[in-house]
């Protein structure tokens, strides 16, 4: 195996997100158009296919949630149903459009298990290394 030396554009500390849940979490902002989203503590999680989150970011963002691509997601804890909608995600200094599946639940009070960012809209966007002992994220973007 030949070793290979990695270099990252950027790192952030998600120690101070984790603290109540264990994980790894990024702040995003989700925007179309001119609306955007308050700061979303995302759990970040390449278990998932999709981008997932609450229904009601779409709402905030004026989306007609019906009007999205219907999307079943299966889990280890059952399935649910979501729609697809293109918009525009900003982590740090990078923003990016990605496809992401609102869920048919609002995830109000805030529940960081269940608004995602996934292989699809994320981790196809980002070369990602995490250093959990240190909670520590590291990105290097990946826009073709």
């Amino acid at each position: 195996m030949t070793p290979q030396t990695l270099s990252f554009a950027a790192a952030f500390d998600y120690g101070r997100l984790a603290r109540l849940s264990r994980g790894v979490f990024a702040p995003v902002i989700l925007t179309t158009g001119m609306v955007s989203t308050r700061i979303i503590e995302a759990r970040i999680d390449s278990g998932s296919s999709s981008c997932v989150f609450g229904r009601q970011w779409a709402d905030a963002l004026g989306l007609n949630w019906e009007a999205g691509d219907p999307l079943t997601i299966s889990t280890a804890s059952g399935m649910f149903f979501a729609h697809l909608h293109e918009i525009t995600i900003q982590l740090l200094d990078f923003e990016w459009a990605a496809w992401v599946a609102f869920a048919e639940w609002d995830t109000q009070p805030p529940s960081p298990a269940r608004d995602v960012l996934g292989l699809n809209g994320f981790f196809d966007h980002f070369l990602t290394a995490i250093d959990d002992r240190a909670e520590r994220l590291y990105l290097e973007p990946r826009f073709s």
